[in-house]
């Protein structure tokens, strides 16, 4: 028969034990919490960010789950990881490296952090912004990343010759989608669209240049090519001086 003392001995021991497990569970639990909330991902669009010049643009970045980014690094970038579009670390902005192009151009929404939004925005774009911006997140240790595409949409008329002593003007215009309307105008501002004649294609990004060809066929030597999107206000334009020898009787 076990005594009193012995019993309370194992009672005491397996309480111990109990308590040592629970400890270790507790612990483990809290090791898994914290390495589960300095793990996430960063999102982007898919499909690029399309502005004009003059415009101000937004490009998408956010934490997936989407915790707070306050006390992270946040780096957008070009190609020179070294010369940041925009740095914040250590709760602050560090324009020391910043590209001296963005500088005043490029922030963040400060106010968005907390809910793991690291989205940069623009203003007064140029098309030297044109191309991919990489959006990098860092923690301690981990950090993820993702690229964002920005299309500048140019306009620029120049003289084609198709031959056969023909002269044409060409009206070119990228990073559009839908496709957009072209409207030509003389010096008079008469609408001659309807002389002219349109080819769209298509880049790897899945946006759409569009080509505008117009014979050159009278006196006026000014012809003005207006690029207009068919959803917005954003509109593009170039105007040419046609020298007279150019001209079509």
């Amino acid at each position: 028969m076990v005594s009193d003392l012995s019993v309370r001995f194992l009672i005491s021991e397996m309480k111990s034990d109990q308590s040592e497990c629970l400890c270790v569970t507790l612990l483990l639990l809290l090791q898994s919490s914290v390495s589960k909330s300095e793990s996430f991902q960063v999102h982007g669009p898919a499909a690029p960010v399309v502005v004009s010049p003059g415009e101000d643009a937004v490009l998408p970045c956010y934490l997936s789950p989407s915790i707070s980014a306050v006390d992270l690094e946040i780096r957008w970038f070009r190609g020179d990881y070294n010369s940041p579009v925009r740095l914040y670390q250590n709760l602050n902005y560090n324009t020391k490296i910043q590209n001296p192009a963005y500088r005043d151009r490029a922030e963040l929404f400060l106010q968005e952090l907390p809910r793991g939004n690291v989205s940069l925005k623009l203003t007064d774009v140029r098309l030297s912004d044109h191309g991919q911006y990489k959006c990098l997140v860092e923690s301690v240790d981990h950090y993820e990343d993702t690229l964002i595409s920005l299309a500048v949409r140019d306009v620029s008329v120049s003289l084609h010759s198709p031959g056969g002593g023909q002269t044409q003007l060409l009206c070119r215009s990228e990073g559009w989608f839908p496709a957009p309307a072209v409207i030509w105008t003389d010096r008079d501002g008469h609408d001659v669209t309807s002389l002219s004649s349109s080819t769209v294609g298509k880049d790897s990004q899945g946006l759409l240049s569009v080509n505008s060809y117009i014979p050159v066929q009278q006196e006026s030597n000014i012809f003005s090519c207006l690029v207009r999107s068919t959803q917005s206000k954003a509109d593009g334009e170039s105007q040419l001086h046609i020298p007279s020898k150019y001209c079509i009787e």
